[in-house]
């Protein structure tokens, strides 16, 4: 049945996905929300909540200022916040509530830019999409307001983050972005930073460390690797013989033959049960729709799918 849901939990959403890329760059994070949204994130999708600080606030809509759209009293709300903590930027994350009332986010950003010295990034998510389409589009915001492609970074890697690798991903700071130009080496480690990468316009190479170190560990025989795309493709670089399947993107340009973009529980458990394979490489809370499987299941946590670090 389509979208029923009787072992996996919710996915985090595209509203996660955008804040997890901004969350350490020291910007000011306001949700467009009522509180609800702002919670799940700060209490389930984002890992270093309870570790390291981050200025992430919820804009407090009621519903006579989601109705009327009371944009000036968000502006004033966010002015008043800026004098009081340090931020390099202001960004405006998205959630069914803005989405619902058509929030002109761009009049948002000249609203908000008239009033603070602060550059504004808008980003569209909508709750309705998945983490790595919410991070793609903060990926975007970043590089449209602070890459120049002037600049002489050596290295950068993008989509390393912890909805993807929970506790072990790379921290990048603003200067970093500022910094990237033409000669900077950029490596994809997830979905959103192919499509960061693909933003830029510079050549990128894609590999997950993570993967890269699991590949020893994979005996020979048909593989299924169901995790982010990148994943799956660092252990096929490394040897292993695998089709990839995810919920999350799969681009046509890492896709294979055998691979496969789904999207439902029962999808899942036909390729695990009726596929062939003799290995999976999958977070181990999809072990419930394998029932059947006979093969080698390897766990390979997945943090946005899981919430295991």
């Amino acid at each position: 049945m389509k979208g029923l849901r009787k072992v996996l939990t919710p996915f985090a959403p595209d509203q996660s996905g955008a804040v997890s890329v901004l969350y350490g760059l020291g910007g000011l994070i306001v949700i467009i929300d009522a509180g609800g949204c702002t919670g799940n994130i700060c209490g389930f999708d984002e890992p270093r909540w309870q570790n390291v600080r981050s200025a992430v606030f919820s804009a407090g809509l009621r519903d006579m200022d989601a109705i009327l759209g009371r944009d000036k009293l968000l502006v004033s709300k966010i002015a008043d916040a800026c004098k009081k903590i340090d931020a390099s930027f202001v960004a405006l994350i998205g959630t069914p509530v803005p989405a619902t009332i058509a929030t002109d986010y761009k009049a948002l950003k000249r609203m908000l830019e008239k009033e603070i010295s602060l550059p504004v990034l808008t980003i569209a998510t909508d709750g309705m999409r998945l983490y790595d389409e919410g991070e793609a589009l903060a990926y975007k915001a970043l590089a449209d307001e602070f890459i120049s492609k002037d600049g002489s970074l050596d290295e950068i890697t993008l989509g390393r983050t912890p909805l993807t690798y929970g506790s072990d991903f790379a921290d990048i700071t603003l200067e970093d972005y500022r910094k990237i130009g033409p000669s900077t080496k950029v490596t994809a480690a997830s979905a959103s930073g192919v499509e960061a990468a693909k933003r830029l316009g510079i050549p990128y190479e894609t590999f997950s460390s993570i993967a890269a170190d699991l590949a020893g560990s994979i005996p020979s025989g048909k593989v299924l690797v169901c995790h982010d795309e990148v994943f799956g493709k660092t252990l096929r670089d490394k040897g292993t013989d695998c089709d990839i399947a995810t919920f999350f993107t799969l681009h046509d340009e890492i896709k294979q033959d055998g691979d496969k973009k789904i999207t439902e529980e029962d999808e899942f458990t036909d390729l695990a049960v009726n596929g062939g394979y003799d290995v999976i490489v999958a977070d181990e809370s999809l072990k419930p729709l394998a029932d059947g499987f006979k093969g080698q299941w390897i766990d390979a946590p997945f943090f946005a799918l899981s919430g295991r670090r």
